[in-house]
């Protein structure tokens, strides 16, 4: 099924729902801890990819639906290398830092009705891009600061995910919410490093094995929404 289709069924459920009511600012952080699945799980071997995200939607006057965009964060893997060639002619050891992060930017459209009560359940779609990076840092030990840093990989894909949950009002005012979601999310096939990908020949000299495969993720989220009218 569809991002586009689950779209129009979220609207068409939404028209019954259609009510009078203020505008709304919804703003929040939420935290996810996304499960790999299907080809992407085979192929990068990755057991879980926690997330940081912002978001912020603007309820239509007079209908349930919001609308927004959402920036995140994650890292899908980290690994030490330690390595006593890195420079010609230095015989001295180094730690060899790999980060495997992404960013994403999402536009939102979110159904959920204002059911005067503690809870509001909603049905949302999201569409936009995601950029995967391996960023490296050279030390000389745990604590010291980088001798050498920067980005060895990167590449980006449309990506898009579906979800659905509830906001849990946590005080008598009801503009202060728990938000309890899942989402399912697919992207196009892009390349990508995993902790296994970067490798060095017998002359110290860097050999990185990128996989190729969509993103996609059955992703639990926790989250905390502010409400301004």
């Amino acid at each position: 099924m569809t991002i586009r289709f689950l779209l129009i069924c979220s609207l068409a459920w939404s028209l019954p729902l259609l009510e009078g009511k203020s505008q709304e600012l919804l703003a929040g952080i939420h935290f996810d801890a996304g499960i790999p699945t299907g080809t992407f799980r085979s192929t990068s071997d990755i057991p879980l990819v926690p997330a940081l995200g912002l978001r912020v939607l603007h309820g239509i006057r007079k209908t349930p639906i919001f609308i927004g965009a959402d920036l995140g964060y994650g890292r899908y893997g980290t690994a030490v290398t330690k390595r006593r060639d890195l420079f010609p002619g230095v015989n001295q050891g180094f730690r060899i830092r790999r980060n495997n992060n992404y960013v994403n930017l999402m536009g939102v459209v979110r159904v959920m009705p204002d059911l005067n009560s503690r809870y509001r359940p909603f049905l949302e779609g999201q569409i936009g891009g995601i950029h995967t990076y391996t960023r490296s840092h050279v030390r000389e030990n745990r604590l010291s600061e980088p001798i050498s840093s920067g980005t060895e990989f990167h590449d980006w894909a449309l990506m898009g995910q579906v979800g659905v949950g509830v906001m849990v009002a946590v005080n008598s005012s009801k503009d202060t919410f728990l938000e309890l979601k899942v989402s399912r999310v697919d992207s196009e096939p892009m390349d990508f490093l995993t902790k296994k990908s970067a490798s060095y020949t017998d002359q110290g000299e860097l050999v990185l094995l990128p996989k190729r495969a969509g993103i996609a993720l059955l992703q639990p989220s926790l989250g905390f929404r502010f409400l301004f009218n």
